[in-house]
């Protein structure tokens, strides 16, 4: 029988003192609990200090804590760091200040609820097995598949803090599509120096190795393990072991055609953007005519991406303002939200530039060599007063359609990582960890990810490059083994879980040495497939546990007999 101790939290005496003498009481009845005591704050630094020689000097081998949620212990547990003489993972908690006191009227009824659950938390507490942790080297190696200005950009800051770095690219040349922009939408600077000065800083930084064009063609491993297969444009293949992967492959582009759009009056955005440098302001001719008047048509394809919309302005502001071209711009809504667009959105309005809104889409006709583009305005907010705008443009510009690469489907499926609605990589969490993907030690950021606008692009790479360098620094990686494990005897080999889990944690090998659906015929010593889990990477969610057929699977720290005891049942 285990010796239990209890500790008491009165939360700064949130737990009334008549209430906790008639815990105390009953405590001092049950056999298993070799002491109780209280505290005014356990979760303070002075009290674990206690906490901790008073379980050294009782030798007990389990801890209940009678007080709040058990989420704030087990943040302060991880704040103050102290060597508890007990595995973590041998303590609970019974939560009567949330689901006791503040859920109910009566005190006596209260007590008797929470008696109730301190007794299951004993029970809890005598079934709980210690878990250990384990350990991976990390070597500062980092494979960055993608050479666009997010893989360019990591590289570079990885490589200044000594970590070796190997950029693949399946292209000849570097950049992506950040090569198509002159400039800066907030800044007069070109952006082809400045990212020809960032890539010969990488072609001469001795920690990068660059293999260009080359791409992935197998990949098995995980965090601190990986070892991927490189093939060369040369046809060769290279076997790298890096600790750590970085999707940044970008994404790709596709132009609206048939009909009036391919008629050579109806341009892109980019072949815009190609067409203002390569003049260098005196642009307005067009084939050998003058070009007076355009139209920018907008959010027909990304109306939930927001640099079409940067870059019309900032296209508009040169025709309006240097060139003297009436332009106007038709979107669904204006979106201004990075650094300074709201300032260039007011700049381009006080030039002349004119914004129409529509919902329908824009009718493109062909008139006298001119495009007639025919719009329903909708920034009238009564439906009845709206009108409908002919605007003869000598050019339509066009945003083109933001994809995934055709590749990335296959990339996914090598790297097992999960894509979105749209076909671009999902991240861990939108919210919090934006650049992590659903498996250990590999990170998604750039175009691949979601398509964004140079600056958030730059932040976006320096906030992945932190979070690698954080992980890389320590040198190991150290993770409990509070995961699934698999019973290769009960394994039904239905590939049920390898389905279900989200960070493709789980395997088949052969290493059953038998299996009960097998019983019949079969030689000794012979082994069977059967489901296995990757400790590494596994995050201890337990959807395969929920989702075996058989009940092969279950979870270290939370096996079915505690799940009984929190059902009040016998397994």
């Amino acid at each position: 029988m285990a010796r239990i101790g209890i500790f008491i939290d009165t939360l700064k005496g949130t737990l009334p003192s008549s209430f906790r003498d008639q815990l105390r009481s009953t405590l001092r009845e049950i056999p298993e609990v070799a002491f109780s005591t209280e505290e005014e704050e356990l979760v303070s630094s002075e009290a674990l200090e206690r906490m901790s020689k008073l379980l050294e000097r009782e030798k007990v081998e389990r801890v209940v804590i009678v007080g709040g949620s058990p989420k704030i212990y087990e943040t302060s547990f991880q704040k103050w760091g102290l060597p508890l003489p007990l595995n973590p993972y041998l303590f609970t908690v019974a939560n009567i200040r949330e689901q006791v006191l503040w859920a109910s009227i009566d005190e006596k009824e209260a007590f008797e609820k929470a008696k109730r659950m301190i007794l299951k938390a004993i029970r809890i507490a005598s079934s709980l097995k210690p878990i250990e942790s384990q350990t991976l080297p990390l070597k500062p190696e980092v494979l960055i598949l993608g050479g666009g200005l997010s893989g360019l950009s990591i590289a570079l800051t990885l490589a200044k803090a000594g970590i070796q770095v190997f950029l693949v690219e399946k292209e000849k040349t570097l950049g992506g599509k950040t090569t198509e922009l002159w400039k800066f939408y907030n800044k007069e600077v070109e952006v082809k120096g400045w990212l020809e000065q960032k890539i010969s800083e990488l072609r001469q930084n001795p920690r990068i190795s660059l293999l260009a064009p080359a791409q992935l063609k197998y990949l098995r491993g995980h965090l601190g393990r990986f070892q991927a297969t490189v093939l060369t444009g040369k046809g060769e293949e290279m076997t790298l072991t890096p600790s750590v992967i970085v999707v940044a492959t970008g994404y790709g582009v596709e132009r609206k055609r048939g009909g009036i759009y391919d008629h050579k009056r109806v341009i892109t955005l980019s072949e815009m953007e190609k067409l203002l440098s390569e003049t260098h302001p005196p642009f307005p001719l067009f084939e050998g005519k003058r070009v007076e008047t355009v139209t920018f048509l907008l959010d027909e394809t990304n109306e939930d991406i927001k640099f079409d919309a940067i870059n019309a302005i900032k296209q508009s502001l040169i025709l309006q303002g240097s060139l003297k071209c009436q332009v106007t711009i038709l979107c669904k809504e204006v979106k201004v939200s990075s650094e300074g667009m709201e300032r260039l959105y007011r700049k381009a309005r006080g030039l002349g530039v004119l914004f129409v809104k529509y919902e329908e889409p824009p009718r493109l006709s062909l008139v006298n060599g001119q495009i007639q583009v025919e719009v329903k305005d909708t920034s009238i907010l009564h439906k009845e007063d709206q009108w409908t705008i002919s605007i003869l443009s000598d050019l339509v510009v066009l945003s083109e359609a933001i994809l995934p690469h055709q590749e990335l489907t296959e990339l996914s499926a090598l790297l097992k990582l999960h894509l979105g609605k749209r076909g671009f990589l999902m991240e861990d969490n939108p919210q919090l960890l934006r650049v992590r993907s659903n498996r250990r030690g590999i990170f998604v950021a750039g175009g691949c990810r979601f398509p964004q606008e140079i600056s958030e692009t730059l932040f976006e790479a320096d906030a992945l490059a932190q979070e690698v360098l954080v992980l890389l620094s320590k040198g190991a990686y150290t993770y409990d083994l509070s995961v699934a494990e698999v019973d290769p005897k009960k394994c039904a080999l239905c590939y049920t879980c390898p389905r279900v889990c989200p960070h493709s944690a789980i395997t088949v090998e052969k290493y059953a040495e038998r299996n009960v659906y097998l019983t019949f015929g079969i030689p000794q010593n012979t082994q069977w497939g059967a489901a296995k889990v990757d400790p590494a990477s596994c995050f201890g969610c337990g959807i395969c546990v929920g989702e075996c057929p058989a009940r092969a699977i279950t979870l270290r720290h939370y096996p079915d007999e505690l799940i009984y005891i929190q059902m009040g049942v016998d397994g």
